[in-house]
C-alpha cells in the first residue's frame, strides 16, 4: 500500500481546521459568570383597572376582584418578563406556584425587545 492510500483512509486533522471546544468552554464560562445574578421573580394573579375615586375609598378588609377565575393559571415573571406559567397551590399556611409550562426561549427573547 502506498502512503497516499493510507492517509486517505485515515485522514489526520489539519492544523487549519478550527476546533469548537474552546468556543464551547468560553460559552460555558460566560454562562457560569451570570448564574448567580439575582433576579426578581413575581407571580401575576391578575390585573384590574379602577378609577382613582374607588381606590381612594378603600379600607382595610375590602376585596379587589381580579379578572381571572380562582383556579386560572398564573404567569411567572423574572424581572418583569414572563418565563413560565403555573398554578397556585397551598403549602401549609403559605401560597406557592407549581410550574406547569416553561415559555420557549424564542418567545422569552422576543418579549425583551
Amino acid at each position: 500500500m502506498s502512503n497516499e492510500t493510507n492517509s486517505a483512509e485515515n485522514p489526520q486533522p489539519s492544523a487549519q481546521q478550527p476546533t469548537q471546544q474552546p468556543a464551547l468552554e468560553g460559552q460555558v464560562a460566560n454562562l457560569e459568570a451570570i448564574m448567580h445574578v439575582p433576579l426578581e421573580v413575581s407571580v401575576e394573579l391578575g390585573r384590574v383597572k379602577m378609577p382613582l375615586h374607588n381606590i381612594a375609598r378603600m379600607n382595610k378588609g375590602m376585596v379587589i376582584e381580579m379578572n381571572k377565575d380562582a383556579n386560572a393559571e398564573v404567569q411567572i415573571l423574572a424581572n418583569g418578563s414572563i418565563f413560565a406559567k403555573g398554578e397556585v397551590v397551598s403549602t401549609g399556611d403559605k401560597l406557592g406556584v407549581r410550574i406547569t409550562e416553561i415559555v420557549p426561549a424564542t418567545a422569552r427573547i422576543s418579549s425583551l425587545s
